[in-house]
Formats: structure tokens, C-alpha cells, sequence
């Protein structure tokens, strides 16, 4: 008898172990078979405050539907001049991110590539025809001296557009752009213009000089009206160690851009005392109508709508100078997504990059004011409905004439951060255009030399 009740205690055991477990695997097997209950592959994406933020959540709640499988956690950043500094240290550490937002310039992303922390991304360019949808200019910046891409550019800005005020240029007998993007044909004209404006009481060329970044905008425009492509391409890149040099900054070519800005200061193109104001008062002295133009880039046009709805203004760009130099726009396309290497979900990633891409999401994120699409093959009847009317314009217009890149993108922190410095002193007349040409050359060598 106490046989048999051991042997039924065993057989009940047996039982309840078997319920349990088999239990276990019906939970296993449930939570596998249920959306949102299974294991979530999670992507940490990385990002600094921007009005486009509100389009990326709504993009990566789209996305995470489509694939209830993925979760993505979206990190933004608190101070973007910490996370300008930090990021290349976060992009190797342990606790890196699967994805991020950073700058694609001549700055810190290049000590990222080159320390092997992105994920190429050479075949999305070619199996989504980025190569073909993105303007040669942009394809050419992200390109890396090794002959790969670590990045795609989510949204550019352009620039300098000049905005002028249409009713200021007509009380000047100043005759507005016959195209709204093509100033006027030669300095002859523009110089005219500037000297009608002034004769009016109005000063013409506005903007916020004590702050030497945006006389670096001057400084490219005129760059690339002087100076061929193929030479300025030379500029974009001699800094790299054991670069061969084409051009120097102390030759001719150079010094006629520094030359020239010198005598646009000369000949009044520019507000007086517009050295001494910084960059929103640069912009009020346009909006309070002191000024019947103002240089700044294509993010302006929201700032302008808000800040004075009242003005009617136009936009164009600065005039030709040498004839056989067609003027472009110029675009800034620092605003690369990338893969960090390490993430075991760089198929995930790259999904996910090429959702961000397409015609519907480059679209959707047209809903956010000034910002561009960087597909060029964007129906345009699909933005009219959400872009502002002279955004669109410039939008279609840099498809029309295309871009070039600005000197002081690609190259690194210390050679742009002293050009504008360096600018600020030429127009104050405490240097010469040799000497600034001694001095980034200076600094050009030593990149060359040291690779730091």
C-alpha cells in the first residue's frame, strides 16, 4: 500500500511537472505568436532639438506599425554644442547608439570615418537610385575619400538667397529680378542698384556681420562666381594629409575672392555698421524696413513670415561676376542620418534609412516649414500644398541651375572657425587679403603634413 501511494504521488508529480512545463511552452510559444508581447528588436536613435523632430516621431510610430517586430527608442539630445563635441566619444563607446543624427562636414565626421564607426552605405545609394535623386553636389560631399558613403542627407538648406523688399525697390525705381532666382547679369548692374537704393535712403545689403559665419556665406558665393569648380574642389580638399595641391590660398585665384569682397564693402553693398550687429539684429534692421535686402539662407523664409508678415519680398541671388562662371545656389547638406557599426541590426537600420527616403516621407516631411526635400524627383504639385511659395521657388530653382558646395563645410573646425575671423578683419581693414591668404595656408599645410 505504501508502494502504491508512493508510485501515485510520483505519477501526480510527473502530472504537474508536465502541466508546468507545458504551460511554460504555451506562454513561449504565445508571446512569439502575439505582436507587442515577443521579444522587440529595439533601435536607439539618436538626434539634437529641431523643428523636425515632430515629422520623425510621426515617421517612427509609422514605421514601428508597419513592423510591430522593431521598437525605436528616439533620443534627443538636450545642448547641441555638447552633442556637436561628445558625439565622435559616444559614436565608439559601449553604450553608442543603433543609428544617429550628426553633421556631415569637415568637422568631426570626418574623425568618425576614419575611425571606422559608420556602416557604408554604398548599396542603398545605388539599389534605391540615390545616386540619381540626390544633386551631384550632395552625392559628391558624402562621397569620402575612400570611395564610400557612411551617410545619407535628410533634408539640405540653401544659401546666401538675398530677400528684398518689393516695395522698397519700387519707391527706388529699382527694377526687380526678371527671373526671381538671377539677380542681375554683371557687377556693373548690381552696382547701380546698390547706389538707386542708397540714393532712396534705404541701405542696401543687410545682415549680421558681427558674427563672422555669415560673412563666410558671402565669402562662398563669391567663391564660387570667381574660382572654377575643378579648382574649388581643390580648395574643398587640401587639407587632407599628403594632399597634392592644385591651388594655394596665397595664389591669385584666391585673393581675388578676398579682393573682391573688400571692394563690395567699398562700393556700399553692405548696411553700415553692419559689422557690429549680430545675427538677428542684422535681420531686424530688413524687417524694420531700414534695409530693401537681406542676406541669409533659405531657413529665413519661416523667420520672416513670422517676424514681419507685412513685407512683401522677394528672393534671388547674388549677381554674375565672371561670365564664363554660371551662379549656383549653394547647399548645406550637414544633415546626415547614419549606422554606427556594432548594431546587430544593421538590416533593421538600413530599412529603416530607406523608409525615411522615400518620395512619400521626404514628402510628409515638407509639412514642416523651410524644410527641402533632398530627392529632386518629388512631383512638385505634391509640395505646393505644404511648402510656402518662395520656399518652393527655391527648391525648384536649385534644380534648375543646381548647387555647389561652400568652402567652409567640408574643411576642418579650425581652418573655417578662423576664415570667418579672418574675413571679419579684412572688412575692418586691420588685414590684408595677403595675409589672410598666408595665414589659411598656414593652417592648410599643417593639416597636411600632420593629418591633424
Amino acid at each position: 500500500m505504501f508502494t502504491n501511494s508512493v508510485q501515485r504521488k510520483s505519477v501526480r508529480s510527473s502530472l504537474s511537472m508536465f502541466s508546468v512545463f507545458a504551460m511554460v511552452l504555451w506562454l513561449i510559444t504565445f508571446c512569439l505568436c502575439v505582436p507587442g508581447i515577443a521579444q522587440k528588436k529595439v533601435i536607439r536613435f539618436t538626434t539634437i532639438p529641431s523643428a523636425a523632430n515632430k515629422f520623425m516621431r510621426a515617421s517612427i510610430e509609422t514605421y514601428m506599425e508597419q513592423h510591430p517586430d522593431v521598437k525605436i527608442i528616439y533620443d534627443i539630445a538636450g545642448e547641441q554644442i555638447q552633442y556637436k563635441a561628445n558625439f565622435p566619444q559616444i559614436a565608439s563607446s559601449p553604450d553608442r547608439p543603433d543609428m544617429a543624427w550628426y553633421w556631415v562636414d569637415g568637422r568631426q565626421y570626418q574623425n568618425i570615418v576614419e575611425a571606422g564607426l559608420l556602416v557604408a552605405l554604398d548599396d542603398l545609394y545605388e539599389k534605391e537610385g540615390w545616386n540619381e535623386v540626390i544633386s551631384q553636389s550632395v552625392v559628391d560631399k558624402y562621397t569620402q575619400p575612400d570611395g564610400h558613403k557612411y551617410a545619407v542627407e535628410r533634408s539640405p538648406v540653401f544659401y546666401p538667397q538675398i530677400y528684398y523688399n518689393r516695395k522698397i525697390f519700387a519707391q527706388a525705381g529699382v527694377t526687380a529680378p526678371q527671373t526671381e532666382y538671377m539677380a542681375y547679369p554683371s557687377l556693373e548692374v548690381w552696382y547701380t542698384v546698390i547706389q538707386k537704393i542708397r540714393s532712396a535712403g534705404y541701405e542696401p545689403v543687410s545682415y549680421g556681420g558681427g558674427e563672422g559665419w555669415i560673412i563666410g556665406h558671402t565669402h562662398d558665393s563669391l567663391l564660387q562666381r570667381i574660382i572654377p569648380q575643378d579648382l574649388l574642389n581643390d580648395f574643398y580638399n587640401n587639407w587632407r594629409k599628403g594632399w597634392k595641391t592644385k591651388i594655394h590660398y596665397t595664389d591669385q585665384e584666391w585673393l581675388e575672392v578676398d579682393k573682391m569682397l573688400l571692394e563690395w564693402k567699398e562700393k556700399g553693398v553692405f548696411a553700415k555698421g553692419f559689422i557690429g550687429r549680430n545675427y538677428p539684429e542684422g535681420r531686424m534692421f530688413f524687417e524694420q524696413e531700414q534695409a530693401a535686402m537681406y542676406q541669409d539662407g533659405s531657413w529665413a523664409v519661416a523667420i520672416l513670415r513670422d517676424e514681419a508678415p507685412d513685407i512683401d519680398f522677394g528672393w534671388m541671388i547674388y549677381p554674375k561676376i565672371k561670365e564664363e562662371i554660371t551662379p549656383k545656389i549653394l547647399a548645406y547638406a550637414g544633415n546626415g542620418l547614419m549606422i554606427l557599426k556594432g548594431t546587430p541590426y544593421v538590416d533593421i537600420c538600413k530599412d529603416f534609412l530607406t523608409f525615411l527616403m522615400s518620395k512619400e516621407q521626404q514628402t510628409e516631411m515638407c509639412k514642416t516649414i523651410s524644410y527641402f526635400p533632398v530627392r529632386t524627383d518629388i512631383p512638385e504639385e505634391k509640395l505646393i500644398e505644404y511648402m510656402d511659395p518662395v520656399a518652393l521657388d527655391i527648391w525648384k530653382t536649385a534644380k534648375l541651375i543646381g548647387t555647389s558646395t561652400g568652402w567652409d563645410d567640408p574643411v576642418p573646425a579650425d581652418l573655417a572657425e578662423q576664415s570667418f575671423i579672418l574675413f571679419q578683419e579684412l572688412l575692418t581693414e586691420v588685414r590684408s587679403p595677403e595675409s589672410i591668404g598666408q595665414a589659411l595656408e598656414k593652417i592648410a599645410e599643417r593639416h597636411r603634413i600632420t593629418g591633424r
